[in-house]
């Protein structure tokens, strides 16, 4: 998988702007996702710096937490709560009605993707201060680089 500038969250102040992710957007397509499939929709706040924003979509007994990126449009899908300066955990791969979220132009990520090693992600696109955050933090995997509370 091929990163873009932004993935870590970080820049600096001579590089030139990362882009942000629609975040009126994604509420909206969670919103009429929540709408068609009869659940509802919760906001999560964080206090704190994260690469990302989460949401919730409950329908009967099933609730989905959804992590979209602050500056890539991508969302991943997890059954637990992210809990401030924790890794993330519980990442399951989309659910049926995710066709809501991709036709708006964000690409939904499976555990697989989610997993990839770091060694096989090209990063060859970030910023130095992106790359210099990555040496620091060590991400293992993809989802510690794009869903992180780093600082």
């Amino acid at each position: 998988m091929r990163l873009e500038r932004g993935a870590t969250g970080f820049w600096s102040h001579g590089d030139e702007p990362v882009s942000v992710t629609d975040l009126t957007l994604c509420r909206s397509v969670c919103w009429e996702a929540a709408r068609r499939i009869g659940g509802r929709v919760s906001e999560l706040a964080f206090p704190g710096a994260s690469s990302f924003h989460a949401l919730t979509i409950t329908c009967r007994a099933e609730e989905y937490v959804v992590l979209c990126h602050a500056h890539l449009p991508v969302i991943a899908f997890a059954n637990a709560h992210p809990v401030p300066g924790q890794p993330l955990s519980g990442f399951v791969d989309p659910p049926p009605w995710v066709n809501y979220l991709g036709v708006a132009g964000f690409r939904c990520l499976s555990v697989e993707d989610l997993r990839t090693p770091m060694a096989k992600v090209d990063v060859t696109k970030l910023a130095e201060t992106e790359l210099t955050q990555i040496r620091y933090w060590r991400p293992a995997v993809l989802s510690d680089l794009l869903f992180n509370w780093w600082d």
